[in-house]
């Protein structure tokens, strides 16, 4: 099996599992709302044949498959990860906040802190909101740098990680440090946090069966622990693992993001800990399988199925 067919093999996978659930569970289903992510998946998958077979360019012909990937996979895990959330499984925030307390953590000094500097907050409420553009940025980016290779690497990352991660998110669901402190809105909403109590509420929804109607308009992340925000920059850093000129600023903001978590993600410090070991573990994981995958097919890492390998161009 190649990259390409295995994508769309987990892909298919997982829209399988979503359709079977949704109609077993009698949910309701917004129809309307997959036009868009229908519409550019197909455009990406038309950019991507026209230049793999009309005008062959392995970079934008990777580009276009490689977003592809992550648009469909990722509208598919959105729903995945409501359904899993309908589990309803006991909230392991407790021992969560336990394990903080033995590493020292506070959450409340740690909020604390950040609200009595302002622009700590503002600063984190920017670096929070960066990571799905920074997913996307770096697909265009490593192709333009003629890392192909390492696209294709990030966007099976993506896929595997969430996958394992909104299912470990239903067997041990947590509702995040703001949803089990429940503090006062003077104190957590002081500057503004991207999530608040009100986004919160709905993932009890859910929990508690008040919300049946699916959509991919209105998508809310649902996951507390482990925290895919933190596991998302873990994956970014390791992209641009040994890329001059980029590693470092990537790792800096990535950083950032991480810190910013507890502030306008609500996490626990474990929910980001617990995001570090599953990107780390799926990501080196994801890194040898390619390896044998490759291997085994007796072809060199850029010409996979699906793309052009022209001559003088390298991933």
């Amino acid at each position: 099996m190649t990259e390409v067919r295995l994508k769309i093999a987990l892909t298919a996978l997982l829209v399988v599992i979503d359709t079977l659930w949704i109609v077993a569970r009698g949910f309701t289903f917004d129809l309307p709302s997959l036009g868009l992510c229908l519409g550019m998946t197909a455009l990406m998958v038309s950019l991507a044949f026209v230049y793999t077979k009309l005008r062959p360019d392995v970079r934008l012909a990777t580009m276009g498959t490689e977003t592809g990937f992550l648009i469909a996979y990722s509208a598919a895990a959105s729903v995945f990860s409501f359904l899993v959330t309908t589990l309803d499984f006991p909230l392991i925030d407790k021992t969560l906040v336990h394990i903080d307390s033995a590493l020292g953590f506070d959450w409340y000094a740690y909020v604390g802190f950040v609200n009595a500097r302002p622009w700590l907050g503002g600063l984190s409420s920017l670096v929070y909101q960066t990571t799905l553009a920074q997913i996307a940025l770096s697909v265009v980016v490593l192709t333009l740098l003629g890392r192909t290779d390492r696209t294709r690497e990030l966007t099976l990352t993506v896929m595997v990680s969430s996958f394992f991660c909104v299912v470990i998110s239903g067997l041990l669901p947590a509702a995040g440090a703001l949803a089990y402190h429940h503090p006062l809105e003077s104190f957590y909403m002081q500057n503004h946090p991207v999530v608040d109590l009100a986004y919160k509420q709905v993932y009890f929804d859910i929990r508690n069966g008040l919300n049946t109607h699916l959509g991919l308009t209105d998508v809310h992340g649902l996951i507390a622990f482990p925290s895919y925000h933190v596991g998302l920059s873990v994956i970014l850093m390791r992209a641009f693992r040994g890329i001059r000129g980029w590693f470092w600023p990537i790792m800096l903001l990535n950083i950032a993001v991480i810190l910013s978590t507890p502030i306008d993600g609500g996490h626990h410090l474990s929910d980001g800990l617990g995001g570090i070991v599953l990107a780390l573990a799926t990501s080196v994981a994801v890194v040898k399988f390619r390896a044998r995958l490759e291997k085994s097919a007796c072809r060199p890492a850029d010409s996979e199925e699906g793309y052009s390998d022209l001559a003088g161009q390298k991933a």
